[in-house]
């Protein structure tokens, strides 16, 4: 895959890879990473995409990875813009310099649900997301919820005081998050309408009224975050969209668990990849 550097309109930077299939290609994915997952987790996917005939762009949001600028304390983005900016700049890139005008957003956990903040996203035609949940720490299976709300009301702050950002890799949860981003976080994921307030001040609207993209939120059967209620609670902030629910039974494919992030490890690339494979090819 080439590397593309891709200014948002603020003029930040991001870090970008596209990759084409050598033959004609099917069409166009955008693979949106999870919180604080870099871009290069993904890399086995997107070959493997790429050689189901499909053109794939895959990038890290700004202050993440590649996308990281300068001190990450000195960082003041919000993690909704990573929808207003970081995931418009994706689709700006690919219809005024590739000419796309059909683009396949496949996007893992918050690489869907914040594509709802996007403004233009008329050259999307449809969206499937994977794991993609309303994070309220309440609608967790105990004993999850209780480590997660130990982490939102303690862990979360003391990081912020002692370190000036959310150093998350100390706590296994991906990359390092700047400061304004950890704390937002925190504030929708303690909050049983998570980031409704958030929409209401953006937009005026308590959800997101003007998506109308054909949508399937693919779940899977062992992650404790994106479950049936979560998953389908989530879908309630596209009222106005085609919108599917659909779990993927991890457990008669594979004799391992999978979790919220495993989906995309290569050693599931023969049982689970074609499941997910099917899924995004399937008509809207």
């Amino acid at each position: 895959m080439q590397e593309v550097r891709i200014v948002a309109s603020d003029g930040y930077h991001l870090s970008a890879l596209y990759g084409k299939p050598v033959l004609t290609s099917l069409g166009t994915i955008v693979l949106a990473p999870a919180t604080g997952i870099k871009k290069e987790y993904y890399l086995h996917f997107a070959h493997y995409l790429i050689q189901q005939g499909y053109s794939v762009l895959l990038f890290d949001y700004r202050g993440i990875g590649g996308s990281l600028r300068g001190d990450i304390r000195e960082i003041k983005s919000y993690m909704h813009e990573w929808g207003t900016k970081d995931m418009q700049a994706m689709i700006d890139y690919l219809v005024k310099e590739k000419n796309c005008q059909d683009i396949i957003w496949l996007g893992h956990s918050a690489g869907a649900s914040l594509l709802g903040f996007t403004p233009n996203k008329t050259a999307v035609r449809k969206v499937v997301a994977v794991n993609a949940a309303l994070g309220y720490w309440g609608h967790f299976p105990a004993p999850q919820k209780w480590l997660i709300y130990f982490l939102w009301k303690l862990i979360g702050p003391l990081m912020i005081g002692m370190y000036g950002y959310g150093k998350m890799k100390a706590i296994g949860w991906g990359e390092n998050l700047p400061p304004n981003m950890l704390k937002q976080w925190r504030s929708w994921c303690l909050h049983p309408q998570y980031f409704r307030d958030t929409i209401l001040l953006l937009t005026g609207k308590d959800y997101f009224d003007d998506f109308r993209i054909p949508m399937v939120s693919v779940y899977i059967s062992d992650d404790y975050i994106a479950n049936t209620q979560t998953a389908r609670l989530l879908l309630d902030f596209f009222p106005h969209a085609n919108r599917r629910l659909h779990q993927l039974a991890v457990a008669n494919l594979v004799n391992e668990p999978v979790g919220h992030n495993g989906l995309f490890r290569k050693r599931f690339e023969r049982t689970l990849w074609p499941e997910l494979m099917r899924i995004i090819e399937e008509s809207e």
